[in-house]
């Protein structure tokens, strides 16, 4: 055994690249990645030494020492920050060239054999597979008995806690990462969901973080709702908010369920009020009245919140710009939680369409699936389209624009929210006092193109401090097209690979 004198050391890092390009983080935001604090649970809490750190909450690790301190650095992450992963392998194996480092996420799954030549280990299954890695790399003692969230592990302050009653989704929408997955949903055991409760402490909502908490089996939503208003009753939950599908509201007697049992509000993804685009992305479980929805769960004294996204290379921009007036003058509903583009991710269907119709752009680069760069060809003239591309980032208006939307939503729903859920909505009704701003300076946020072709990487892809020679190449971005538009040989070799795993998954499962 290497570490026989000391614990081992495990450094987990949420890695990122943020999407506004703020270099800070953003601590404010809500949810934020709790992917880090479940893998730590591999780690047997007393024989192992374990740390964790969110890129998204608190910017990039610019403390050089921190790379001189792990065993083992575990790296997990969305699609577009696969080059930061590598970039972060690049310092820990400068500064600890014995450190092992473990990476897994859906960009891995989806780029296996540039993972292999990149990582030490990289985990193509759940996130219980550390724990065979953990005890492959430091031995039995080192793995969990039983793998549980290591929220202790959190040092940020929320106004939330956080939990997960469910993997995966049943639903297969055309742009989703998840259908790149091609797994099952999956529902938690209850006595695992009620411990995640138990741990927090009881005077902070509680959001759940699953794909969709919701689901296909009704029995198995309704036992949850059980627990959850037992333990609203017993004062262990102040309330709770989750994400469900469309589908939950074509009963609105789940509303007035899950508000008994002490839900406060609710997320679902609209991503469209146009029913055209809704079956362009496969989403037809969304093809319900959605202002009617949106309202009902308002009567029903739950906070609604939602995502547009915006798809230029299939909607023209006075459609599209109708759609984002329509969202933002209509007292009727709150803003648009988010308003982002269709990101055509590795592996889903969106992404093999706009291959075949040949519609990315020359240069598109992983990094820059981030929702607010422009990765494909747009119907209208590009001179067009930036402006409203440059609008996603925080949506306009003035201050008594939406002042007066304000008065209009909450005249109409006052009476059916708590204090709680009014303040939280006021913040709604503001863009400026959410979440949303860019904080670079007007000097780089000048050289902001927003189309991948010309979309300068920023400062991250240069060394933080000198890297070995080795590792040089980790710092140069994975390109998705050459110059002519057509995808680049790794990307094609890549995800051959990755279809061949599915492929052989599915036979095993068969």
């Amino acid at each position: 055994m290497p570490f026989r004198r000391r614990k081992p050391r495990v450094l987990l890092v949420l890695a990122h690249f943020d999407d506004t390009r703020n270099p800070t983080g953003r601590p404010n935001f809500i949810p934020q990645g709790l992917a880090h604090t479940y893998l730590a649970g591999a780690f047997h809490p007393h024989h192992v030494d374990v740390r964790i750190y969110s890129e998204f909450h608190s910017g990039p690790i610019d403390d050089e020492d921190v790379f001189c301190w792990p065993d083992m650095l575990v790296l997990t992450g969305v699609t577009s920050a696969f080059d930061r992963m590598r970039q972060l392998t690049a310092y820990v194996r400068t500064k600890r060239p014995d450190c092992i480092v473990v990476a897994g996420g859906p960009a891995v799954r989806n780029l296996p054999l540039s993972s292999a030549a990149a990582f030490d280990y990289a985990s193509h299954g759940d996130i219980e597979e550390l724990g065979a890695i953990a005890l492959d790399v430091f031995g039995p003692e080192a793995v969990a008995d039983s793998m549980r969230p290591r929220f202790d592990l959190l040092t940020w302050k929320s106004p939330v806690n956080y939990a997960e009653s469910s993997r995966y989704c049943n639903f297969r929408c055309s742009f989703c990462a998840l259908t790149a997955e091609r797994r099952d949903y999956v529902t938690y055991d209850l006595n695992y969901v009620e411990s995640q409760l138990r741990s927090h402490s009881r005077h902070k909502p509680v959001l759940f973080i699953d794909n969709n908490f919701y689901g296909n089996n009704r029995n198995a939503f309704l036992q949850k709702l059980d627990l959850l208003e037992s333990l609203v009753k017993e004062r262990v939950l102040p309330g709770w908010i989750a994400l469900v599908t469309a589908d939950f509201f074509a009963d609105y007697q789940n509303l007035a369920r899950a508000r008994r049992a002490g839900c406060i509000g609710l997320f679902s993804g609209i991503e469209s009020f146009d029913a055209g685009q809704i079956r362009s992305y496969n989403k037809k479980q969304n093809l319900l009245p959605q202002i009617e929805m949106i309202k009902a769960s308002f009567e029903a004294g739950i906070v609604f919140q939602y995502g547009l996204i915006f798809d230029p290379t299939t909607q023209r921009v006075p459609e599209m710009r109708a759609e984002l007036e329509f969202a933002t003058n209509c007292d009727a509903i709150p803003l648009p939680a988010y308003t982002s583009l269709t990101i055509p991710l590795l592996g889903t269907p969106l992404f093999d369409d706009r291959v075949r119709s040949g519609q990315f752009l020359p240069l598109t680069k992983l990094r820059d699936m981030d929702g607010f760069t422009l990765l494909t060809k747009p119907l209208d003239n590009m001179d067009d389209v930036l402006p409203f591309v440059r609008k996603l980032v925080q949506l306009d208006g003035s201050f008594g624009q939406f002042a007066q939307r304000a008065v209009g939503f909450f005249r109409r729903y006052w009476r059916r929210l708590s204090p709680q859920q009014l303040v939280f909505m006021l913040f709604n009704s503001f863009p400026g006092l959410i979440d949303r701003r860019r904080t670079v300076s007007a000097a780089e946020e000048s050289l902001l193109t927003y189309v991948t072709t010309t979309q300068p990487l920023g400062p991250l892809y240069t060394p933080a401090f000198p890297v070995s020679d080795r590792y040089r190449d980790f710092f140069q971005p994975t390109m998705i097209t050459d110059r002519r538009g057509e995808l680049e040989e790794e990307i094609v070799r890549n995800l051959s690979a990755a279809a061949a795993m599915h492929a052989a998954r599915s036979a095993e499962v068969a």
